[in-house]
């Protein structure tokens, strides 16, 4: 007797408000791939964000909404118009993500319930106190009743996307049930980064060095982001401004990236003729890949994110400081062997560079180790065990 086909879903996805650039590519192979049918719900990005936003049109189905933002003194709330839309879609399951600014996915939970659809969070599975990073390592009373709030949204799901396995691990802590655990890890599209990394291997160095305007034979150090007061960019700077050259070598900083602290940060540069600012670039463009192959490594000395999945796209390692409030992302490297993770304050974190650029041959170890890790982060194995893990849980949850 032939069985008969799966029923395909159809799955509403809130999550950070928009499509970010590096989030497209998996949603783009969501659709190719599975026999559900997600939308995704998208608008304007968040005000109190610097995401690099993709434009439309998509490529997957997906549903433009409108928002509105209120500020409560520090907090940022938004309304995204889209709970009647939700409403009327005759949704077999909801995907939401783990901020508390949206308030709209709050009532998007409450008619989820009611109707006895699973909602699944989409998230790190666990909360940072990253307020306790401005104020001493004691976490102010706003994220203490974040992580309080965040335990008790995980326990009301029926499912939890986790990015890592010390999210899985402390979801387990709190009581969730293991069968409602999956990690998916979180990535970029590693396969388009990747052959960009071989579309310019044959390239000319020192005409890259000319598109940039970076010195003949220097040692690059490239950062990739946001420019934001968490990411520290300012440190690296320094560094740049206070060695022009490392062991008799030139060495140049390149920043590809834009955000509040641009201004600053050229300021703080000055007339230095070894940093360079590229401004944003999209990740698809294939000039980040000829910045990424003249680089020694991606240096980031605060909060440390999906730079890392781009970093080991193109081979790279990745050096940053020692400290407790990066992305839970931070566990994809495996320090010393494909990254530096450099202990103490800003000055032992300058020593650190220089020892690094100091030694070609440790250079090359870690590029090797980060060369091999990268195919721990294709995209294809993220989008399959996300698709699988809503399939399974909304088909138990129609048969009951």
């Amino acid at each position: 007797m032939l069985q008969k086909p799966a029923k395909p879903y159809k799955v509403a996805i809130f999550h950070q408000g928009c499509v970010p650039v590096y989030r497209r590519g998996f949603y783009v192979r969501l659709s190719e791939t599975s026999k559900n049918d997600y939308v995704v719900f998208h608008g304007k990005p968040p005000s109190n964000t610097s995401l690099q936003v993709a434009q439309p049109p998509f490529p997957f189905a997906n549903v433009e909404v409108g928002t509105v933002e209120l500020r409560l003194k520090k907090a940022l709330l938004i309304w995204q118009r889209a709970v009647s839309r939700f409403a009327s879609g005759r949704f077999d399951g909801v995907v939401i993500g783990h901020e508390f600014k949206f308030l709209s996915s709050f009532a998007i939970l409450a008619l989820a319930k009611l109707r006895r659809r699973p909602v699944f969070w989409w998230g790190f599975g666990y909360r940072k106190a990253y307020g306790s990073w401005d104020e001493g390592g004691k976490p102010p009373l706003k994220d203490r009743l974040a992580l309080w709030a965040a335990d008790k949204l995980a326990r009301w799901g029926d499912g939890y996307l986790a990015y890592t396995e010390k999210g899985r691990d402390h979801l387990l802590s709190i009581g969730v049930p293991a069968d409602r655990i999956q990690v998916v890890r979180n990535t970029i599209d590693v396969e388009e980064q990747i052959a960009l990394a071989e579309a310019v291997a044959g390239s000319d160095d020192a005409e890259i060095r000319a598109e940039f305007g970076l010195r003949p034979n220097a040692d690059v150090l490239l950062y990739v982001g946001r420019l934001v007061p968490r990411k520290e960019v300012d440190s690296l700077v320094r560094f740049a401004v206070a060695n022009r050259d490392v062991d008799g070598r030139p060495v140049d900083v390149l920043v590809i990236g834009d955000g509040e602290e641009r201004a600053k940060l050229e300021a703080l540069a000055g007339d230095a003729p070894n940093v360079r600012f590229a401004g944003a670039i999209d990740p698809s463009d294939i000039r980040i890949a000829k910045a990424m192959k003249l680089s020694r490594a991606v240096v980031i000395p605060g909060y440390l994110g999906l730079a890392i999945n781009h970093a080991f796209a193109h081979g790279r390692p990745i050096v940053t400081r020692k400290h407790e409030f990066h992305s839970p992302e931070i566990e994809y490297l495996t320090e010393g062997e494909d990254s530096l993770l450099i202990p103490g304050d800003e000055t032992a974190f300058h020593e650190g560079l220089k020892s690094f650029l100091a030694s070609p041959q440790e250079q090359a170890r870690l590029a090797a180790n980060a060369m091999h890790q990268r195919e721990t982060l294709r995209m294809d194995y993220m989008v399959r065990a996300y698709d699988d893990f809503i399939s399974r849980v909304v088909s138990k949850a129609g048969d009951r």
